[in-house]
């Protein structure tokens, strides 16, 4: 259905959004385990984000040799 290069580029991004999607939801019209699940889809995309906002960036040169 869709190309290797378009699931690559944009597959986790809108799982994520649809993740998202389905905890708004869930939060709105469900009660009991509709607010579990709205928690833990609501949670794990602040997550993803946190975990890749956090992380060290690589460095771009040796660090014994000074940067161009």
């Amino acid at each position: 259905m869709f190309s290797s290069e378009f699931r690559r580029l944009w597959g986790w991004p809108l799982l994520l959004g649809l993740l998202t999607a389905s905890g708004l939801f869930s939060a709105l019209v469900s009660d009991h385990w509709g607010d579990v699940w709205s928690w833990i889809a609501l949670g794990l995309p602040v997550g993803v984000m946190a975990w890749f906002g956090w992380r060290r960036a690589p460095a771009t040169h040796s660090p014994g040799r000074k940067p161009c």
